[in-house]
């Protein structure tokens, strides 16, 4: 970095975050995390500073005319915050190889980001929507979700050698993600959670249990119907298409919207179904530090920042109470 460069500060932007990025940056976070960063410098950040600003020519006044540009083209705040989180980590490290003396990034005002509030469904809403999902291509990812509370991600993730049928285990350990390279995107296995706190075993609740082994043989039907045509490569995850090829995250979010407006119910997010698992928990009485442990948090604050508002006491084996409370139609 910086060769041939008597003053450093005179080094074009763009190539000096390409290469903190892929020298620096790259081996201290996840591998989508990095293709995100890098997609957002070669992307928006190229396109507005173009390959002729310096170093130097970045001042505090161009960083905010750049969140303009970014809120221009249609992003929230939450998406210029990664940006400014981005800019300022990457001036911290200038610094501390001598190029900058301080960080401009103080004097650029921190996009404010209001607090999302999280929509629940009610245990009706829960019971109707798995009832009108039996038969759609979402129903086992809505299933982790509302049960367990699983990440998008990490419905998608599930394999059958995680779940233990003898023993009424099942184990978060990997997910699915879209990554971009070359400009084609792929479906990739990870075993790089959130958090290492997203690593986390859950009872299987008698219901839950049933519906999957009732998958499983629904796909065993599949995989003999379509023969060659089936993919053979992801034999052991648990969602996956009629020919056996991972699902997309996209298309959970794109399909899910679909499926709730052609049924009439009330729209929510995807990820709307995990915080309606944890209410339902906080419903049943359990406290904080259980939910947290549920939700695959890493701190509690997390935690008590979503759900604090609902009342909570302390009880124990959540996993089965809140089965038995979707399962509980008559109450």
């Amino acid at each position: 970095m910086l060769d041939g460069y008597d003053d450093p500060s005179n080094y074009p932007f763009i190539a000096f975050m390409n290469e903190w990025l892929d020298e620096v940056h790259r081996h201290k976070i996840q591998e989508t995390t990095y293709l995100g960063y890098k997609g957002r410098v070669n992307g928006n950040m190229a396109k507005f500073f173009g390959e002729k600003v310096t170093l130097a020519d970045l001042k505090p006044r161009s960083i905010h005319a750049f969140y303009d540009y970014l809120r221009s083209i249609g992003d929230n705040e939450q998406t210029v915050l990664h940006y400014h989180n981005l800019l300022h980590s990457m001036f911290e490290y200038a610094i501390r190889q001598e190029i900058f003396e301080y960080n401009p990034m103080q004097r650029v005002e921190r996009p404010t980001v209001k607090r999302y509030a999280a929509s629940f469904y009610s245990v009706e809403e829960v019971q109707t929507l798995l009832a009108f999902a039996k038969d759609d291509p979402l129903y086992i990812p809505i299933v982790l979700a509302v049960y367990c509370g699983l990440r998008r991600s990490e419905a998608l993730g599930m394999a059958w050698s995680n779940i233990d049928f003898e023993k009424d285990k099942m184990f978060v350990k990997q997910k699915v993600v879209e990554i971009s390279r070359n400009g084609k995107k792929h479906l990739k296995i990870s075993e790089d959670l959130k958090t290492e706190s997203s690593r986390r075993v859950f009872a299987l609740h008698p219901d839950v249990k049933k519906i999957l082994l009732e998958h499983k043989e629904r796909q065993e039907m599949y995989r003999k119907q379509f023969g060659r045509s089936y993919s053979k490569k992801y034999l052991d995850m648990v969602c996956v298409d009629q020919l056996g090829d991972l699902i997309r995250p996209n298309f959970v979010t794109e399909h899910f919207d679909i499926f709730l407006k052609k049924h009439g119910m009330r729209k929510i997010r995807f990820h709307d179904l995990r915080h309606t698992c944890a209410s339902l928990l906080v419903a049943l009485g359990e406290n904080m530090k259980v939910i947290q442990a549920y939700m695959g948090h890493s701190t509690m604050s997390i935690t008590a920042d979503i759900y604090s508002h609902l009342d909570v006491s302390a009880t124990s084996t959540a996993s089965m109470k809140l089965g038995s409370f979707i399962g509980n139609k008559d109450e």
